[in-house]
């Protein structure tokens, strides 16, 4: 069936087809991220901001995505800097 399936036109990739692709990539790389592993980093990095002088101000977000092989780490922190006191 597979030889006569190379004769028939391909269909063109749709916009769902394309955000199905996307959440099954999705939903396989988060099941190998360690979530415990990620929460802490997440509490490392507000120490961080601590230590070298700045305050939190709103929600910190850490995201991971795949490019490839190589895991990028994205950590979007709203800081301010600490009045001196």
């Amino acid at each position: 069936m597979s030889f006569l399936n190379m004769f028939r036109p391909k269909e063109p990739p749709t916009a769902v087809r394309a955000d199905d692709r996307l959440s099954l990539v999705l939903s396989y790389q988060r099941s190998n991220i360690d979530e415990r592993k990620l929460k802490e980093f997440r509490s490392r990095l507000i120490e961080l901001c601590d230590d070298f002088g700045y305050d939190v101000v709103g929600h910190v977000e850490v995201v991971p995505q795949s490019k490839e092989r190589t895991t990028i780490i994205n950590a979007s922190i709203p800081v301010r800097l600490k009045e001196p006191g």
